[in-house]
C-alpha cells in the first residue's frame, strides 16, 4: 500500500477515531438520559429527552459528539426533541427489547437508517417484522426527516437487532436479527445478517441457521466490539455464544452458557468488555415457573444477577463469576464511550429506578471489573429495562496504549509526574497523534505526555491492513497546597516541664485548608521515615517540628509540609460550680450549665479566649469528647471536669472544675396534726421538723412570717415551714392541721327485748369518733369499735363511751338501759341466779314498772318493784317447787311484755 497523504490520513483518522463519539448521547427509559464527554472524560444526566419506554430505545450523535435525534422504535425525535419531519408510526414498539438500532449510511454524514422490531408477546395485534425507514438530514433545516418508512425485510422476527462494521476498507455495516429461517411464524432458529453499503441496503440476507430452536424471543443480541463474537440472551431458552465472521456475516460453533444460579436464571441483558475477552450477562428470576412457557407471572421480589464469563479460558462456562446479585428487575447492559459498560435498574415491569449502575473496569476479570451499583444518578428521571444499543464497532478499542495493567483508557497522573504512552511497534507504520483532536508532532509509536487531555493515535500499518488505533484520557491532578501549622498545647497534669501529649490531627482542617479529599501522615524526621501516632504523641522537646505529608485520597497526589508542637506554660483559673440538689429526685446528679461558669475560669486573663470542657485531663489534652455545655455530672455530689482554655485551638491553661451538689435538708415534707376546736382559743405546737429529724445547723421560714423551730396555733389549716441548711439548700415542709372535737351524744337508740339487742349511739362534732361500752360494774363489755353500734347486748344497764381517737380531744359518757328477761333461776343461795328480776330496769331506767308473777293457774304470787332485788321463789314464807311461772311486765314506756321462766331446785 502506497504512503498516502497527510491530509487523507487525518480524513481517515477522523472517520475512525470519532466513531465513538456518535454513542456520546444517550435517551432511554422513562424520560431519562445521559451524555457522554470525552474531552473531560465525564457523564452527565440530562432530563430534556421526550422519550418513556418501557424497553427499547436507540440515539444517534455526529462524529463530534452532537445529538442527531433519538426513537423508541415508532416516534423519532430531532435534536431539538421535537418529533422529526414524517417521524412516527414506525413499526418498532417500546416494549421491544432492541426495538430500533440507528445504522449511518458507509460514506455519506447525511442519511442514517433506522432499523426496527415488533414485539412479540401480544397476541391480540399483527407482528411487524423487521423493517428499515430512512432518515435525510439535510431535510427541515438541517432536523432532518424519514423519506422512506417501514420497508419490510422480515415479515417476522424476535425482539433482537444488533450490528458491527464489515471491514475498514469498504466501511460496510452488518445488521443482523434473529428469525426463523424465512423469516416466518415458524420457530426461531436463523441469524440473518443485511449488508448496509454505500449503495444501501442488500435485501438478500446471510443466513446463519442453527440446529436448534428458540422460542422465547425476548432477550438481547450483541456483537463483540471486533467483531469476531457474538452472543445471543433468550429470557427463558438460555444464553448462547457464537463465532461471528465480520467479512461473510455468518455465526457459527453455537456454544451454551448457563446461568448456574437458577434463582436469577434469566438472561436478558448482555455485553462484550472493549477487549472483546470477557462476556457479562444481566439474568432475573423474570418467570416463576421456567419449565412452563405459558406462565407469563411476574414474579413480586425479583433477584437479579451480573455474571462474568471469561472468553479467553479453555472451559467458558466454568469461568461464570457473579459480579452482583441483589433484589432487582431485568435490564440491559451497554459499552459506552468512555470504556465502560452501563446496567439499566429497574425495581419491576414498569417502575424503574433513577440511577445506572457500572462496570468501571469491564476488561478485568472478577471484582476487579470494579462493578458500582446506583453509579450515575438520573433522577428527576428514571431508567428503565432498556439502553439504546449502537454500531459494536464504535468501541472497538484495537491497542492499549496507557499498558498500566488496570485496562483504563483513564490515565490519572500528579503535577510533575512525566508518563509515555505507547502504541504497538510496526516496521513502517505511520503514527499519528492528536491532543483533544490538535495533531501533534511526534511520529513516533510512544508519545510522552505533561499535559491533560484526550489523547489519539492513529497507526496504518501501510502494508493493506486495516488502521489501528488507541486513546487514552490523561488527566494531571495538582499537588495538595502545603501549608505550614503551630500547635500550641498546655503542659500535661499542670507539671511545668514543657513535656505534654498533642493529638496532631487536631491540625488536621489547617494542615489541609479544610479539604476534605485531604488526609495527612505525620513524621518525626524530616526524611519522613518514621510515622507517628497523630491521635496521641508526647513531644521531646520544646518547640519541636513534626513534617507531614499532605495525600489527596482520590488521586494519590502528595506534598509536604511542617507542623511545629508547643508547650505553653500559662494557666487558667480552677472554679467551683455549687448547686442544690434537684427535690424531685435526690440523686446527687444534677444538669449544670457550665457556660455560667466561664467568666471565672477566664477572670484575668486575655480577651479572646475561647473554652471548652471535657470529663478526663487526658481528654482536654487531645481534645476528644468534648462536653456539651448543659452537662449532667457522671458521680454524684462531687465530680471533677477540665476547661481547656485556647486561643485559634492554641491551648492556654486546662481548669479543674468542681461540680458539687449539695444535699437539701433531709426532713419530712408533709405531716398531719390535729387541733381540738373545743379548747378554743387555747394553742398547741408545731414544729418545723418531726420527732425523728434533729435541727441542727437547720435554719426555718413559716409561712407565718415566723423563723423559730416551733411555732403556736390555734387555727385548722396547713402551715408551710421552708428548711435550709448551711449550703443555703432548703426544703419545704406542709404541716396540714385539721379540726378535731369532743364529741356529743345526741341520742342512744335502743332495739332490746329481743334475741338480738342492738345499742345505736348518734354522735356529732369535728372529730373521728371511737365507740365502747362498759357493764354496771364499769368492766369494759365492747372495747372501743369505729362502729357506732352494738349487737348482740345483753340486757342490763351499760355506760356508753364515745372518745375523740385523732387527737383525743375528749371523752363522753352516758347511760344505757336493755330490758331482758331471765329464762330461769334457782334460789339455792349458791350466789348464782338466787332471785328473779326484769333486767335493764332500776330506779333509773323505767322506775315506775309494774311486775307481777303468776302460777300456772294464774295465782299471784309476787308484785316486785323495779329497784328490788328480785324474787326469791317463795310465797307467805314458803318456797314453791320447781316449775313454770308467769309474768307480766309494764314499761315506763307503755310496753307490755307476758312470758313464762322456770325455777330450778
Amino acid at each position: 500500500m502506497k504512503k498516502i497523504s497527510l491530509f487523507i490520513l487525518l480524513c481517515i483518522l477522523g472517520l475512525y477515531t470519532h466513531a465513538q463519539r456518535q454513542a456520546s448521547n444517550w435517551y432511554f427509559g422513562y424520560g431519562a438520559g445521559v451524555e457522554f464527554n470525552l474531552a473531560n472524560n465525564s457523564v452527565t444526566s440530562v432530563d430534556n429527552g421526550q422519550l418513556f419506554t418501557n424497553e427499547g430505545c436507540s440515539s444517534i450523535s455526529d462524529e463530534l459528539g452532537n445529538l442527531l435525534f433519538y426513537t423508541d422504535g415508532t416516534t423519532v425525535w430531532n435534536r431539538n426533541h421535537e418529533q422529526m419531519l414524517n417521524g412516527n408510526n414506525l413499526f418498532g414498539d417500546s416494549s421491544s427489547a432492541q426495538s430500533a438500532i440507528i445504522v449511518p449510511k458507509p460514506d455519506d454524514e447525511n442519511v442514517y437508517y433506522i432499523f426496527t422490531v415488533d414485539t412479540t408477546t401480544r397476541a391480540e395485534e399483527p407482528n411487524y417484522g423487521f423493517n428499515y425507514s430512512i432518515v435525510n438530514m439535510t431535510l427541515d433545516g438541517g432536523l432532518g426527516g424519514i423519506i422512506l418508512k417501514n420497508s419490510n425485510l422480515l415479515p417476522f422476527c424476535s425482539e433482537k437487532l444488533t450490528a458491527v462494521q464489515k471491514d475498514c476498507v469498504t466501511k460496510s455495516i452488518w445488521v443482523i436479527t434473529f428469525a426463523s429461517e424465512n423469516g416466518d411464524e415458524g420457530e426461531f432458529n436463523t441469524f440473518h445478517a443485511f449488508e448496509i453499503t454505500d449503495t444501501g441496503v442488500n435485501l438478500n440476507a446471510v443466513k446463519s441457521t442453527l440446529p436448534f430452536f428458540i422460542q422465547d424471543k425476548r432477550g438481547y443480541l450483541k456483537v463483540s466490539p471486533d467483531g469476531s463474537k457474538m452472543a445471543l440472551a433468550n429470557s427463558r431458552n438460555g444464553l448462547f455464544l457464537f463465532d461471528f465472521d465480520v467479512l461473510t456475516g455468518q455465526a457459527s460453533n453455537s456454544l451454551e452458557l448457563t446461568i448456574s444460579d437458577f434463582r436469577s436464571g434469566f438472561p436478558y441483558g448482555i455485553e462484550f468488555s472493549p477487549n472483546n475477552e470477557l462476556l457479562y450477562v444481566h439474568s432475573s428470576n423474570d418467570f416463576f415457573d421456567q419449565t412452563d412457557p405459558s406462565n407469563n407471572n411476574i414474579p413480586s421480589n425479583h433477584s437479579s444477577l451480573l455474571v462474568q464469563f471469561n472468553l479467553s479460558v479453555p472451559n467458558i462456562q466454568a469461568s461464570e463469576f457473579i459480579v452482583d446479585d441483589r433484589s432487582l428487575y431485568r435490564g440491559a447492559l451497554q459499552l459506552g464511550p468512555n470504556g465502560k459498560i452501563y446496567r439499566a435498574l429497574s425495581a419491576t415491569y414498569g417502575q424503574g429506578l433513577p440511577y445506572l449502575g457500572v462496570i468501571n473496569n469491564p476488561n478485568n476479570v472478577g471484582v476487579s471489573c470494579n462493578y458500582q451499583h446506583n453509579a450515575v444518578s438520573l433522577s428527576p428521571k428514571n431508567s428503565s429495562q432498556g439502553l439504546p444499543p449502537f454500531i459494536a464497532s464504535f468501541f472497538n478499542q484495537e491497542i492499549d496504549i496507557i499498558k498500566n495493567g488496570e485496562s483504563a483508557t483513564t490515565l490519572e497522573l500528579c503535577e510533575g509526574d512525566s508518563y509515555t504512552l505507547s502504541a504497538t511497534e510496526l516496521p513502517g507504520a505511520t503514527y499519528t497523534w492528536t491532543l483533544d483532536e490538535i495533531l501533534l508532532p511526534e511520529s513516533d509509536y510512544d508519545l510522552t505526555v505533561t499535559n491533560s487531555g484526550y489523547y489519539e493515535v492513529y497507526i496504518d500499518p501501510n502494508n493493506g491492513d486495516c488502521a489501528i488505533e488507541g486513546d487514552a484520557f490523561v488527566i494531571f491532578e495538582p499537588n495538595p497546597s502545603p501549608i505550614n501549622h503551630t500547635i500550641i498545647q498546655c503542659d500535661e497534669d499542670g507539671f511545668k516541664d514543657g513535656f505534654t501529649i498533642f493529638n496532631l490531627n487536631e491540625a488536621n482542617n489547617a494542615l489541609t485548608g479544610n479539604n476534605d479529599e485531604l488526609s495527612t501522615v505525620f513524621y518525626s524526621d524530616s526524611a519522613r521515615i518514621m510515622e507517628i501516632d497523630g491521635n496521641s504523641f508526647l513531644n521531646t522537646s520544646n518547640p519541636q517540628t513534626i513534617y507531614v505529608e499532605l495525600i489527596n485520597t482520590r488521586t494519590g497526589c502528595f506534598n509536604y509540609s511542617e507542623l511545629v508542637l508547643n508547650v505553653s506554660l500559662t494557666d487558667s483559673n480552677d472554679v467551683e460550680l455549687e448547686v442544690c440538689d434537684d427535690d424531685s429526685i435526690e440523686d446527687g446528679l444534677y444538669e449544670f450549665n457550665l457556660t455560667d461558669i466561664e467568666s471565672e475560669i477566664i477572670n484575668g486573663l486575655p480577651t479572646g479566649l475561647e473554652v471548652s470542657y471535657y470529663e478526663t485531663y487526658e481528654n482536654a489534652l487531645l481534645e476528644n469528647n468534648s462536653l456539651e455545655n448543659s452537662y449532667t455530672n457522671t458521680t454524684a455530689y462531687n465530680q471533677t471536669i477540665y476547661a481547656r482554655v485556647e486561643n485559634a485551638n492554641n491551648c492556654y491553661g486546662i481548669s479543674e472544675i468542681s461540680l458539687i451538689v449539695h444535699k437539701l435538708p433531709e426532713i419530712i415534707t408533709e405531716d398531719i396534726t390535729y387541733y381540738c376546736t373545743n379548747i378554743f382559743p387555747d394553742s398547741i405546737s408545731i414544729d418545723a421538723l418531726s420527732s425523728n429529724e434533729t435541727s441542727t445547723d437547720y435554719t426555718y421560714s413559716w409561712s407565718t412570717g415566723e423563723n423559730t423551730f416551733s411555732i403556736n396555733i390555734n387555727e385548722a389549716k396547713d402551715y408551710i415551714v421552708t428548711v435550709t441548711n448551711s449550703n443555703m439548700c432548703s426544703k419545704s415542709r406542709t404541716i396540714k392541721v385539721e379540726a378535731s372535737s369532743i364529741a356529743s351524744i345526741n341520742k342512744i337508740e335502743v332495739n332490746d327485748a329481743n334475741v338480738n339487742n342492738i345499742i345505736t349511739v348518734l354522735a356529732f362534732g369535728d372529730g373521728e369518733y371511737q365507740y365502747r361500752l362498759l357493764d354496771e360494774n364499769n368492766v369494759i363489755y365492747k372495747d372501743y369499735q369505729d362502729s357506732n353500734v352494738f349487737e348482740n347486748v345483753f340486757p342490763g344497764i351499760y355506760t356508753v363511751t364515745v372518745k375523740d381517737f385523732k387527737n383525743n380531744c375528749g371523752i363522753v359518757n352516758d347511760k344505757v338501759s336493755v330490758i331482758g328477761f331471765p329464762k330461769f333461776f334457782s334460789p339455792n343461795n349458791d350466789g348464782k341466779h338466787d332471785t328473779w328480776q326484769v333486767y335493764g330496769v332500776s330506779s333509773m331506767f323505767q322506775p315506775n314498772t309494774k311486775i307481777r308473777i303468776f302460777d300456772r293457774y294464774g295465782k299471784l304470787l309476787k308484785e316486785l318493784s323495779p329497784s328490788s332485788e328480785g324474787w326469791d321463789g317463795s310465797f307467805k314464807g314458803q318456797k314453791l317447787p320447781a316449775d313454770d311461772y308467769w309474768f307480766t311486765v309494764v314499761l315506763d314506756d307503755g310496753r307490755i311484755f307476758k312470758d313464762h321462766f322456770t325455777l330450778k331446785i
